[in-house]
């Protein structure tokens, strides 16, 4: 077809080309060309769908979906390639992008539905679940303000902990709702630059989709440590995952696709067809190509996701391998379904049932997690039936009564009502919205910033420590004796040397002490209080929180746990639970910040009490390390020792106390179901054995404390949740029973 032939069917761009001056050829045919819009794409809906029920299930703690996360990369290439193409498709319709209509499009579409979310899940946590208040106060305000990737950045609970903060999940809204803001502007600049040159555009946007995994690669394989950032030290993998920037490589290559790939668009450059090559047939055989791509680009992304085993998020093969690889997958499948002639694909993806699905991810995206939550279904895989069905109900409500209404211009046209009926009313009908808005806003808002935060591990009763039931003579250098093993004094007679060089004698009134327990020279010379940090995971959280009164006047605590880790700084626990795994990710650095804790507090004695993380497989990498292997021992003695250094280095001896037996119950506010290994009371009876060995090794530096046998022996106190509130972490009951079991050894320890 002519140029000139190609003008007639596009007058109006002939006549506008009429009054621009030093127009190249190359834009003078494209903007004479007529194109097609993309127009509705029901298969694309069918993808989100497919990538949706991934991520869903992944939420779920199904142990066969540990990749299910990968389906938001898919997300993210599908959003990209849309809404590059509407971006497109109204540049060529006008000319230019109306970027003020494009960005209130995106807030109808996007801003209601979170709203009511956030509104409904902070109503029902002040009301029923106030467990969840203190996290979603953290989480609030950075989450309506479409940061809340950055927030879970800089906060204390990693994406991946054992922790379900409420609005965990709004990160990657937050990440596409950046790229909506940006990515506009972004565009303009860039075809302006090429001049429309839609390849080249394609190729850059290619290329930097490129090099922002590269040096993601790069970044997860330069070890597991902390990285700095703005001057704050942030998990390495935390910052990989949810980061605006890593995570933008999905929406680029999306973006990349559609300046490329408009396979419907009767404008598109036409190809050459060399018949001595095949002609038609070979168009039909790249046809059919594309066709049968899309399908088994869905496939393959499932079979990894499924075939992701726990902790994946955490290993550094994650950004090298499985995230491109998704990305370009499907980026595939996005180019297959959109192809007119791929009649396998679009009739596979355009199925009724997961078009409406699709049409509704962003709804059930939005409210499964909360439910999933509020109901406990990831440690309750029974309650996913019901879990589902909740979620199926409440997003179908809020997409029927709220998204559709909101997208179909409903707001639009009750202001369109109000002004038709005269400024008074519109003023009115402003200041009631607004006062509504506002009482709504203060009314969840208010409550949740003002919550005190109460940690679960907290026992509010009285406990009174018992000083009699310590049975060692302590007495304090070099002429004061003192004792808390009793409160009867006895005077007693002490030569003294007057100035004269006579010997004298004075009555001092001094303590004995009942008899001792240890062998007779056994003896110290210490002030009281001695001063203790109480270092290791949760449980020592627990027992430096929760101690009886009166103990100050013989230990001087202080807290310096580092809950969720014991003596592991990198890895995944693997338990016989298997919807359940434990990132240990954030643990790095752990023996530093014993150090520290030792240091700050200036202990003479630091209490380590570890155990809840050390009884399991761990898998580092790619390798399993088990429990009670040569291997397992060696790794745990030399990290212990890591944390033996760094409380020496800080001036502390260390005392390693024995591992309790444990009973774990599911109760409420417990982050972690009851797991199996720790009820293995043969698993913490070799982890105890390691720890003699530790203390054997250094009997100078290092002693093993014996905690109470009643852990074991007596179910009365080792099932009784008024001593451990979850069979793990103890109350004030159980830290009493503890302090008045190992004081006297803790006390005889010659520093």
């Amino acid at each position: 077809m002519s140029v000139s032939a190609r003008f007639s069917r596009a007058p109006q761009h002939a006549d506008a080309l009429a009054d621009r001056p030093l127009i190249d050829r190359a834009e003078l045919r494209r903007l004479a060309r007529p194109r097609s819009p993309m127009g509705n794409q029901p298969a694309l809906d069918g993808i989100r769908a497919v990538s949706v029920a991934l991520v869903v299930l992944y939420h779920a703690g199904l142990a066969g979906v540990h990749g299910g996360f990968l389906g938001v990369e898919v997300f993210f290439v599908v959003s990209g390639y849309l809404i590059t193409t509407l971006l497109l498709d109204e540049r060529h319709r006008n000319g230019r992008i109306d970027l003020r209509a494009f960005w209130l499009r995106r807030a109808r579409r996007l801003l209601p539905a979170l709203f009511v979310m956030i509104a409904s899940v902070t109503a029902w946590s002040l009301v029923a679940a106030p467990d969840h208040v203190g996290q979603l106060r953290r989480d609030l305000l950075p989450a309506l303000a479409y940061v809340g990737n950055w927030g879970q950045v800089f906060g204390s609970v990693p994406y991946f902990s054992t922790a379900d903060p409420m609005l965990r999940h709004v990160w990657s809204l937050a990440v596409e709702e950046q790229w909506y803001l940006l990515w506009p502007l972004a565009f303009v600049g860039l075809v302006r630059l090429a001049r429309s040159r839609r390849r080249i555009v394609g190729a850059v946007l290619a290329c930097a989709a490129i090099v922002i995994v590269v040096v993601s690669a790069m970044v997860a394989s330069a070890g597991d440590g902390p990285v700095s950032l703005f001057g704050r030290e942030v998990d390495r993998f935390n910052l990989l995952y949810l980061n605006t920037i890593t995570r933008s490589s999905g929406l680029l290559l999306g973006a990349a696709l559609a300046f490329v790939w408009r396979p419907w668009d009767a404008g598109a450059e036409p190809r050459a067809v060399d018949v001595s090559d095949g002609g038609p047939s070979v168009a039909r055989r790249r046809d059919r190509l594309v066709d049968v791509a899309g399908p088994v680009a869905i496939l393959a992304i499932a079979a990894i996701a499924i075939t992701r085993r726990a902790g994946v998020l955490t290993d550094a093969g994650l950004y090298r391998i499985w995230l491109p690889a998704v990305s370009v997958l499907s980026a595939v499948a996005v180019a297959s379904v959109v192809a007119p002639r791929s009649t396998i694909a679009r009739r596979a993806f355009g199925w009724a049932p997961l078009v409406a699905i699709g049409r509704r991810s962003y709804g059930i995206y939005l409210w499964h997690w909360p439910v999933f939550v509020l109901m406990g279904v990831r440690s309750h895989h029974e309650r996913l039936a019901a879990g589902l069905v909740v979620t199926a109900v409440v997003s179908e409500a809020c997409y029927r009564f709220v998204e559709t209404p909101v997208r179909a211009g409903a707001l639009g046209r009750w202001w369109t009502g109000l002004a038709a009926a005269g400024p008074g009313r519109v003023r009115l009908g402003g200041s009631l919205a607004a006062v509504g808005a506002l009482a709504v806003t203060a009314a969840l808002a208010v409550p949740v910033l003002a919550f005190d935060e109460r940690d679960p591990a907290v026992d509010d009763s009285e406990v009174a420590f018992d000083p009699l039931s310590l049975t060692v003579p302590v007495t304090a250098p070099p002429t004061t004796a003192v004792s808390v093993g009793s409160t009867s004094a006895t005077p007693v007679t002490t030569a003294t040397e007057g100035t004269d060089g006579a010997s004298t004698s004075a009555a001092a009134t001094t303590t004995v002490a009942p008899t001792t327990t240890l062998p007779a020279t056994t003896t110290t010379l210490a002030t009281l209080p001695r001063s203790v940090v109480v270092v290791g995971d949760s449980q020592a959280h627990s027992l430096a929180v929760n101690l009886p009164s009166g103990i100050d006047s013989t230990f001087r605590i202080s807290d310096g746990s580092v809950s969720g880790c014991g003596v592991w700084a990198t890895g995944t626990v693997l338990s016989a639970r298997t919807s359940f795994h434990r990132s240990l990710a954030d643990c790095s650095g752990w023996e530093d910040r014993w150090g520290r804790a030792a240091q700050r507090s200036s202990a003479e004695l630091a209490l380590v009490v570890i155990g809840a993380w050390d009884l399991f497989d761990l898998r580092v990498g790619e390798v399993t390390v088990g429990f009670d292997t040569p291997d397992g021992d060696a790794l745990f003695l030399a990290n212990l020792q890591r944390g033996i250094d760094a409380l020496h280095a800080a001036g502390s001896h260390v005392a390693l106390l024995e591992v309790a037996c444990m009973r774990p119950q599911d109760v409420k506010g417990a982050g972690v179901p009851a797991l199996p290994e720790r009820a293995d009371d043969g698993r913490v009876a070799h982890l105890n054995d390691l720890l003699r060995q530790a203390a054997a090794a250094d009997p100078a530096g290092v002693t093993f404390v014996e905690g109470p046998d009643a852990w074991c022996t007596d179910p009365a106190i080792a099932t009784n949740l008024d001593y451990r509130w979850d069979g793990v972490h103890v109350y004030k009951a159980g830290a009493k029973l503890i302090f008045e079991t190992i004081g006297a050894a803790m006390l005889s320890i010659p520093l």
